[in-house]
């Protein structure tokens, strides 16, 4: 009498397979982790040059004199910046030492 062979797959090549898919998986998170994170970076760096474009401008305007330029909410509130610009603010600096002030990384 002959065994019928069963058809299917061992426990040893599902838990390599799935060993194979975790690696990948992970492979790819980290991957996509860094990617978000230079996104971010760029897309606060760019808000960071507009920003400091407008301070330029308004720096440059009459009766620059009536406007207080040391902090963000002075100048979100003198309609320099914008409420979601003064949120990307948060995570700058604001350097005083220029004229005019400019943002720089932290």
């Amino acid at each position: 009498m002959r065994k019928k062979r069963q058809k299917g797959f061992t426990l040893i090549e599902v838990l390599a397979a799935l060993g194979i898919i975790i690696v990948l998986t992970l492979a790819l998170v980290v991957t996509i982790r860094g990617q978000l994170e230079r996104a971010d970076r760029q897309n606060l760096e760019a808000a960071m040059a507009t920003m400091n474009m407008q301070i330029s401008v308004a720096y440059d305007q009459p009766g620059r004199e009536q406007i207080d330029f040391t902090s963000p909410s002075a100048m979100a509130k003198a309609g320099i910046l914008s409420s979601a610009q003064l949120e990307q603010a948060a995570r700058l600096k604001l350097s005083l030492n220029e004229s005019p002030p400019q943002f720089v990384l932290k």
